[in-house]
């Protein structure tokens, strides 16, 4: 049972990125916006399909080569029932979500295992449970261009502005909750910087380093 968790700069590519190394492993993937609410859901929270499998296959094969934008990184369907929202995400918690229903389940999934967490603060919230701690960074200009590209913004300003918002919360939770700041490079185990890597290629050398540290076979 094996869980790796990937946080640092927002627009950095996490989501693609942990996307790919969940297929490369069958592993669940879950990220900031969805989070099931128990162990059972955990189990489906990302299901894998004939391509993604495929997609890990030759990620696998290629040992290295960049597969451009070939692969394509559909988000996987998750059922609204299951999504809970991060604690430091702005458009956050109803006001009946309970915050120890949600401790409890990111406790569940280091429990459970074979999973990617994605900016859920899991570089902090592991304590001194195993997991493999992933920093993604990048340029402000590219994580510019990939959150108006991945939510649709027209604008970069929008952009800016969607980044600003969310870093703020980010660093406030990892302070306030933890004593530390997402931007630290301590906090990880393996640091890639999407600006001089691009996604498939850096999906590779984490999966490469997940299955030196962690002894993990690919699906």
């Amino acid at each position: 049972m094996s869980v790796i968790t990937i946080d640092g700069h927002i627009g950095a590519g996490a989501p693609e990125l942990g996307k790919r190394v969940a297929r490369i492993f069958d592993f669940d993937y879950v990220d900031r916006i969805a989070l099931p609410h128990t162990l059972t859901a955990a189990r489906t929270i990302a299901p894998v399909g004939l391509a993604d499998r495929f997609w890990a296959i030759v990620e696998r094969a290629v040992s290295g080569f960049a597969l451009g934008n070939a692969a394509g990184d559909p988000y996987f369907n998750v059922p609204e029932a299951l999504l809970l929202p991060l604690t430091w995400d702005s458009e956050g918690p109803s006001e009946s979500h309970n915050e120890d229903a949600e401790v409890s389940s990111v406790d569940n999934l280091f429990d459970l295992g074979n999973t990617v967490l994605v900016h859920r603060a899991g570089c902090v919230e592991a304590g001194e449970r195993s997991a493999l701690k992933v920093g993604l960074f990048a340029s402000w200009e590219d994580r510019v261009e990939r959150i108006m590209k991945r939510e649709g913004l027209k604008s970069a300003s929008d952009a800016e502005y969607t980044i600003e918002r969310r870093e703020k919360l980010q660093r406030e939770y990892f302070s306030d909750i933890h004593g530390a700041s997402p931007e630290d490079p301590s906090l990880y185990d393996i640091i890639v910087d999407t600006s001089t890597e691009n996604i498939p290629v850096a999906s590779i050398k984490v999966a490469r380093f997940a299955r030196e540290t962690l002894a993990l076979q690919t699906a």
